[in-house]
């Protein structure tokens, strides 16, 4: 047994019964309860090399990262202590299914060995685990660096759609929230911010210079293609690229003026929006349902003789106006 303090690359050791075991037992099998019902889970110490990342791990569906989506620019804040230590000194965490290792914690450490060809990932597994256990993991696996609204749009958007596919019924964002030990008013930004076009999410770097207050600004028009159209007028930020040899102290550079970059883009972007809709009035002619179906994305109104039915697509309608649609249900 080792009490040698190890370097931390990627995330920040929290103070779960997993973490501490392997801080302090170097041993390669290792044992813990599980915090749903405290049975025994075994989990192993495995290494991969770099060249084969990619074919042999996958993310995990509860994870709320977007592994097609990391880049270099991602993962710039732990390329170099990487690098330096020729792979990941904490390790990721992951499930064996189906001969692949489903990461739970850990993509960007994961990403970032495929990108060097002379480390080698370490990672620790389990087996057999449960649904509710994997999606427990998934949530504090991965406190290094919280993933960004828009990678949590996607993933949520994914696990909704395999969720559907796998039940009689369609998922509710309620239903997500509790599964996932989120706020329901996240869900709903997340399922909104996820059919966001890609061309306007493209014009950044990676997911996580995309700010939340102008997907926020986003989300209140998308429809007709306005951002498709948008997005053709803004030439996207130039990709990272890195020869190897650059110090911490040049990629930290290299970071903030991505970060400059996109901040830049960002008010420009939302400058564009508002002076656009600045002179684009609502219009009446006396048919509510109409006016609703114009301006607000995700509500759908039909009227009989007595009865208001009003439809609401999730992953499309404003979150701002589902919340006070669903107060004022529950206040009614």
């Amino acid at each position: 047994m080792s009490n040698k303090k190890r370097t931390v690359i990627g995330r920040k050791i929290s103070n779960t019964n997993l973490d501490a075991l392997i801080t302090h037992d170097n041993s390669d099998s290792l044992i813990d309860s599980s915090p749903i019902d405290g049975r025994d889970i075994k989990w192993e110490r495995i290494t991969i090399e770099s060249q084969d990342v990619f074919n042999k791990c996958v993310k995990s569906i509860y994870n709320k990262r977007s592994f097609d989506d990391l880049s270099l620019a991602s993962v710039l804040d732990i390329y170099h202590s990487i690098r330096s230590s020729n792979g990941n000194t904490e390790p990721v965490r992951a499930e064996l299914v189906n001969g692949k290792y489903e990461i739970l914690g850990g993509l960007r450490r994961a990403y970032t060995v495929s990108l060097l060809p002379k480390t080698k990932l370490s990672l620790i597994v389990a087996k057999d685990l449960t649904e509710k256990e994997r999606a427990h993991f998934a949530r504090v696996m991965d406190e290094y660096a919280e993933p960004s609204f828009m990678d949590k749009a996607k993933s949520i958007q994914a696990l909704k759609t395999k969720l559907d596919s796998n039940n009689d019924k369609e998922i509710t964002g309620l239903e997500l929230s509790d599964l996932l030990g989120m706020k329901k008013s996240n869900v709903y930004y997340a399922l909104s911010y996820a059919n966001l076009p890609k061309q306007i999410i493209n014009l950044f770097p990676a997911l996580k210079y995309v700010a939340t207050p102008l997907l926020r600004e986003l989300v209140k028009h998308n429809k007709d293609g306005y951002l498709e159209t948008i997005a053709e007028q803004f030439s996207p930020i130039e990709p990272v690229t890195l020869t190897g040899n650059e110090t911490a102290e040049e990629i930290s550079l290299l970071e903030e003026e991505l970060e400059k970059a996109s901040k830049n883009l960002q008010k420009e972007l939302i400058a564009e929006i508002r002076a656009d809709k600045a002179t684009d009035p609502i219009s009446y002619d006396g048919k509510f349902k109409d006016v609703i179906g114009k301006e607000f994305t995700g509500v759908k109104i039909k009227t009989t003789k007595s009865v208001l039915n009003i439809s609401i697509d999730e992953t499309r309608i404003d979150p701002v106006i589902l919340e006070r649609l669903i107060d004022a249900f529950n206040e009614g």
